[in-house]
């Protein structure tokens, strides 16, 4: 259930007292969801639609803030999700559990992306739970997504939802909360969001830390497809190093190009259990390969990765694969706005793939042009305004930056966050050698941690030294 607030329950007394502190810090009460627990504050802040039109549209904020269980004056940390268009709000377990030791001595504040959670979401629903033949054949539908664009019209300038505009709605919450400077937390697509926070406000910005760096010359989906071939082979090359996985999947490589072949006529039809019982459906050359990208973003997933190839090489049956597919897709679908998530793309990335320079890498990688297309498809049926091409600059600054990345990752290589830090003068990145995308939760959380309860880059320890590839599964002895 998504916080709201809840007054009905306080007595005057206590009523007048969180006015009184309303006047200074925002209009916070205690959330109505129980499962938030006593620190957690929930409210909204009303902002023009458009900046430059203060008397149009105004839409309401979600914010949830976590109030850190001791007073110590330090700057609280805004975390911002994923996706694009994942909603902060749904992020409060982070601060409860992951970063429990910060949220002691800082507040948590999330703020739903204008368009995402409770912020005038646009959703674009596809329940691919109830129809998993929905989750096959195509990323995005062309025509659901003209349907989705005509929907959100009628509430939502949909050009107005890009990065830039979110970071305004930030940087109104961090004032009408009353907070000086701010850490930053953010994860994939949240780093684009903090990468534009830091270059639009730098006096605002106390220091970040970037888990799966998207920088704003990212291009995204420009690199999906290198990034995938290159977590891939890392996968091949480990476990031909790791005696047992070697020795159980010798010809690993030719075993992955035999399941590929399966395709050769065209798409496969396989089965799965599903919720509503066995399920039948036709898996395409493409649901195959955006499924090994998908398996590559969890290090747990891809330890089985090679005893899954094998098994399909040996026997043909990709139901396995089909059933990650679907579920995979049933659970990020419905936890994305993808009104968000085209207003980012469509604005920020698409308009600046340079074309001729990954038409190479693309051709050579397994997934192909395929998210490119599906990508180009949407956003040919979505309205955008580009943005302009100094958006592309790469971001400087000289608060400190953590980045960390995933040695596996399939969709933010570290390589990205490398040329990134060239442009950032007091920064660290760290490489999480058995990870895929997200990966501050491993072997980088104690220095991450650190970092956010320190908020300086200054004096922190080492991080996942002696830290080995993943281990990847084998059949029992």
């Amino acid at each position: 259930m998504k916080p709201r607030v809840a007054l009905s329950c306080w007595i005057v007394v206590a009523f007048i007292a969180l006015r009184l502190d309303a006047e200074s810090s925002g209009a916070l009460f205690p959330c109505e969801d129980e499962e938030l627990g006593p620190r957690a504050f929930c409210g909204h802040l009303e902002v023009a639609e458009n900046a430059d039109l203060p008397q149009g549209r105004k839409i309401s904020l979600e914010i949830v803030v976590l109030r850190a269980a001791e007073s110590s004056g330090l700057e609280p940390v805004f975390m911002l999700a994923g996706g694009p268009g994942q909603s902060a709000t749904d992020l409060t377990r982070l601060a409860e559990k992951p970063f429990a030791e910060v949220s002691k001595v800082r507040d948590f504040v999330f703020v739903d992306h204008r368009g995402s959670g409770g912020s005038n979401p646009i959703l674009c629903q596809t329940d691919t739970e109830a129809h998993p033949e929905l989750a096959f054949g195509q990323l995005f539908d062309p025509d659901h997504v003209a349907e989705c664009l005509e929907a959100a019209e009628q509430h939502a300038d949909v050009t107005l939802y890009t990065s830039r505009h979110a970071v305004r709605d930030l940087e109104a919450v961090r004032k009408w909360l009353g907070y000086g400077k701010v850490l930053l937390w953010g994860g994939s697509g949240g780093t684009r969001t903090g990468f534009v926070y830091l270059r639009e406000y730098p006096a605002s910005i106390a220091g970040a830390l970037f888990d799966g760096v998207v920088p704003t010359d990212f291009a995204a989906p420009s690199g999906f497809a290198p990034a995938a071939q290159r977590a891939l082979g890392r996968v091949f090359e480990d476990c031909g190093n790791q005696t047992s996985c070697a020795a159980a999947y010798p010809e690993l490589r030719k075993e992955f190009e035999k399941v590929l072949g399966l395709f050769a006529r065209g798409p496969v039809a396989t089965s799965f259990e599903a919720e509503s019982g066995t399920t039948t459906v036709r898996m395409h050359r493409n649901d195959f390969a955006y499924t090994i990208r998908g398996i590559l973003y969890n290090a747990g997933r891809t330890a089985s990765l090679p005893a899954m190839i094998h098994r399909a090489a040996q026997t043909g049956d990709l139901s396995a694969f089909a059933e990650v597919h679907w579920r995979r897709d049933a659970a990020v679908r419905p936890s994305i706005a993808f009104g968000v998530h085209f207003a980012v793309y469509c604005a920020e990335d698409i308009p600046f793939i340079d074309w001729e320079r990954i038409a190479g890498p693309t051709r050579k990688s397994f997934l192909g042009r395929y998210l490119l297309d599906q990508y180009g498809d949407a956003c040919k049926a979505w309205r955008s305004n580009p943005e302009p091409a100094e958006f592309t600059r790469p971001v400087t600054s000289d608060a400190p930056v953590l980045m960390v990345s995933g040695y596996y990752d399939p969709s933010t290589p570290d390589g990205v966050a490398d040329r990134a830090a060239e442009h950032l003068s007091n920064t660290r990145h760290v490489v999480a050698r058995n990870e895929g995308h997200n990966a501050s939760f491993g072997c980088a959380r104690p220095l991450a941690i650190e970092f956010l309860k320190r908020g300086t880059l200054e004096g922190l320890g080492p991080a996942c030294e002696g830290v080995g590839p993943i281990e990847f599964e084998v059949p029992s002895s």
